[in-house]
């Protein structure tokens, strides 16, 4: 990858954790170095019928042998860190994200934006999408003190999008028993049609009082948006993903490798078959709690324009939704009332404009629940600690009636 000219401070990465009893997340490894070819459309039948598994199970995989030695990677966690350290606070307010009003991440995203049971995050962003590297866009996208590094950046964009993405999509296809190149045919050109998005992020500590508030959660249960999120993978232990089990479980870090989860438009492309992962971002163990948690994330699309209704013409797909219980449809509701069904790009700017703006209510599961797009999107809390708190209720109504009743 090109290097430019700018002399930035090296990121280095944090220690591991020491702890020792963390029960991690059992998640596959797929290696990348597998699927090859000129159009990387050669691949094991195997391999597909091991990633349809995954994607179906549990939604979150490792993936190894990308392509990226760990200095190039290590100098991407470099430029993340001077996009915040090196940029001044007049100039972020500058090239603020205009979430509310665009429906768009674009920009610096502030601290405070989004809310937990009225508790602000702690979260800083530098998002790029894929249009804004455009000779007319550039100016409004990028800070001058980050204007050299416009190279490297869209370098490592692109890299995302037609190496590790179009792989990933390259077996989601064969998995749905399409075309190789199907959903890669849905997802060409993301700097003039698409809507990727290279997220720089830096987790910065919260007070005891809001942590305490919180139990821990830094960034409430969710599923993404998008079609495929490729995390960079670095050390601090934070991210959690809910497993099959209905059990929150740590993702372990490896050096230079990926961890690698699908978004709500594949969930609806494929009917439901692919899993759309839901996982959130908790308080690190104690020997990480000093530490700013810096993170590079590469959020992928199908173009803006394409329609998420269910892909027919995959026979996985019409039995996924001849077998869910919810029922066949996920857009009833919108044909019913002659609601538009949302392109990718109207779906992503929906739930973004809608993400962490208190408009959700409590279900009886304890976890919260928006209609957006003409579909209920859930936020997730943490169930067993809710469980917990609903029998010790429980059991101090009954001590009640029962004192009630002896007197």
């Amino acid at each position: 990858m090109p290097s430019s000219t700018l002399d930035i401070p090296r990121w280095v990465p944090p220690e591991p954790t020491k702890t020792s009893d963390i029960d991690w997340a059992p998640l596959w490894t797929l290696d990348l170095s597998e699927i090859r070819g000129e159009n990387f459309t050669e691949v094991s039948e195997s391999l597909v019928a091991r990633v349809g598994e995954a994607f179906h199970k549990d939604g979150f995989i490792y993936a190894v042998n990308h392509g990226l030695s760990w200095d190039e990677v290590l100098r991407q966690f470099a430029i993340g860190q001077y996009a915040f350290n090196a940029v001044t606070e007049e100039e972020k307010q500058k090239f603020k994200a205009d979430i509310l009003r665009t429906g768009s991440f674009a920009g610096y995203k502030e601290m405070g934006h989004w809310k937990i049971n009225g508790v602000k995050d702690k979260i800083e962003q530098f998002n790029v999408v894929s249009t804004s590297f455009s000779k007319e866009k550039r100016e409004a996208s990028f800070p001058p003190g980050l204007k050299a590094l416009i190279p490297e950046i869209q370098t490592f964009a692109k890299f995302n999008h037609e190496n590790i993405y179009r792989k990933v999509l390259t077996l989601l296809s064969l998995v749905l028993k399409l075309p190789a190149d199907y959903l890669w045919n849905l997802s060409r050109d993301p700097e003039s049609k698409g809507l990727d998005l290279l997220r720089y992020a830096a987790y910065h500590t919260p007070s005891k009082e809001d942590d305490q508030a919180l139990g821990g959660v830094r960034l409430q249960g969710h599923t993404d948006f998008n079609a495929v999120s490729i995390l960079w993978s670095q050390p601090i232990t934070s991210l959690e993903v809910l497993m099959p089990s209905n059990e929150w479980k740590l993702v372990k870090h490896i050096d230079n490798a990926l961890v690698i989860n699908l978004g709500d438009c594949l969930q609806f492309l494929s009917g439901g078959y692919l899993k759309q992962t839901i996982h959130r971002v908790i308080a690190p163990p104690e020997d990480q709690a000093h530490y700013t948690r810096l993170g590079i994330f590469y959020f992928a699309f199908t173009n803006a324009d394409v329609p998420l209704e269910p892909l027919l013409e995959s026979p996985v797909v019409r039995q996924a939704l001849s077998e869910r219980a919810e029922g066949p449809d996920f857009w009833a509701e919108n044909r019913k009332t002659g609601e538009r069904i949302p392109t990718a790009g109207e779906w992503e700017s929906l739930r973004v404009r809608a993400y962490g703006q208190q408009g959700t209510k409590k279900r009886e599961d304890g976890h919260e629940t928006e209609k957006i797009g003409g579909v209920e999107v859930t936020l997730y809390n943490d169930v067993q600690k809710l469980k917990k708190d609903e029998l010790v209720q429980l059991a101090q109504q009954l001590q009640s009636k029962a004192l009630v009743a002896g007197a």
